[in-house]
């Protein structure tokens, strides 16, 4: 019977109908899960592109691990083998003072040789490269973002004043201050680096933030990927131990990513239920134009749940050929974006030259499991009502 259910359903979806309509609505079908399945793998690919846009320039100009506590940094180095370099850092909120205006910024006190392993990395400017000890001139070097740079028309040598009002004593009515020149002038292409973010030296960090806080350790590995699996192990090693990851500290960003991403996801299947409805439809009328037929096959011993499995596989012949589509066409438009980059991006509005897209073969093999899933529960419908149809009112449906 199974060899019966297959000819039935193939030669009812390939020969020509009496009812144009129907073949009509069932290509519509088709075409409908095809665009919903191509628009669905597109959108999950740009949302990934971004999201790896983003994280590799986060997780690259920032430490992929801060710990808070008191430990030693050579046991430290013995037990993460992945660690690029493990340094002691300090970060403190401060004032920079450009003549007679202020702005309120982080300012990040590291060494010189660790300053200079950021800068390896492909997003930072060279013209970051400057000297974070003492110049010429007798002052410290300070780095700062572009986006200050700008606001503030300030260039390579050029002087500005950093105070600590975190350091300020009880009784004395003024506040910590140093002047710096500037060597360096980074650009991260994150907005809130560029705005915000300031390098000095780790000796000039350690002399003017005396009363602020504490000093932590920055961990930089060789791949930013192997934070958690560094984290979980520290945390195993040192249960007492104050630690976060790069993650943790843009936690908010990549949970707002991921939920605008799987929220894609759902509203875009919208469409392939819009052509899911249109599958209903055809099958319906397919069962109304078959109806003598199906009298017949019951007369001649098909039971009901043959005539149910020859609507179900169906249905299945169009949810196959949509999907299939659908996979093939948007696979290939998000590889061919990949290699051609053909889609490019304003250079004043976007800080990315081309559409970025990255696609996972496990979101392609989801989205076509979740079509093949909508589309079985939908043709459920027409095929019991063919199914549950008496034979003799079947033969005689139009006499």
């Amino acid at each position: 019977m199974s060899q019966l259910n297959w000819y039935m359903a193939r030669r009812y979806f390939f020969t020509k109908r009496s009812n144009r309509f129907i073949s009509l609505v069932g290509g519509i079908s088709i075409i409908g899960i095809a665009v919903g399945v191509i628009a669905l793998i597109i959108t999950m690919a740009i949302l990934n592109g971004f999201e790896r846009e983003v994280t590799r320039r986060i997780a690259n100009f920032i430490p992929h691990l801060v710990i808070s506590s008191d430990i030693d940094i050579d046991e430290l180095k013995t037990n993460v083998p992945e660690a690029q370099s493990i340094y002691w850092s300090t970060e403190r909120k401060a004032v920079l003072q450009v003549l007679d205006d202020n702005m309120v910024l982080n300012v990040r006190a590291i060494d010189q040789e660790y300053w200079d392993q950021v800068l390896t990395d492909q997003y930072a400017d060279t013209n970051a490269a400057g000297r974070l000890t003492r110049t010429e001139f007798g002052l410290p070097g300070i780095v700062i973002g572009a986006a200050v740079a700008d606001k503030y028309f300030l260039t390579l040598g050029d002087t500005v004043a950093v105070q600590s009002p975190l350091d300020a004593r009880p009784g004395l009515f003024r506040i910590p201050q140093r002047h710096f020149v500037v060597t360096g002038i980074f650009k991260s292409d994150i907005f809130d680096f560029d705005r915000s973010l300031a390098i000095i030296a780790y000796t000039e960090g350690r002399r003017m933030f005396k009363s602020a806080g504490k000093e932590v350790i920055h961990i930089q590995l060789n791949d930013f990927n192997q934070a958690r699996a560094v984290k979980s192990r520290l945390i195993n090693l040192f249960p007492e131990i104050e630690l976060s990851s790069w993650y943790d500290q843009h936690k908010t960003l990549f949970d707002a990513m991921r939920m605008e991403k799987w929220g894609s996801f759902i509203g875009l299947n919208m469409i392939i239920l819009i052509a899911v409805f249109n599958i209903v439809s055809s099958l319906m009328m397919l069962v109304l134009e078959k109806t003598g037929d199906i009298g017949i096959l019951r007369v001649m011993g098909a039971h009901s749940t043959n005539i149910r499995k020859i609507f179900n596989l169906q249905g299945l012949i169009v949810a196959f050929f949509g999907v299939v589509l659908g996979v093939a066409g948007g696979t290939a438009l998000v590889l061919s974006q990949t290699y051609y980059q053909w889609v490019t991006l304003p250079d004043d509005i976007y800080l990315i030259p081309v559409l970025p897209v990255e696609l996972y073969w496990h979101e392609v093999v989801l989205v076509g499991v979740v079509a093949f899933v909508i589309v079985l529960f939908s043709i459920r419908y027409p095929s019991n009502k063919a199914a549950k149809l008496a034979p003799l009112d079947a033969i005689n449906y139009k006499r």
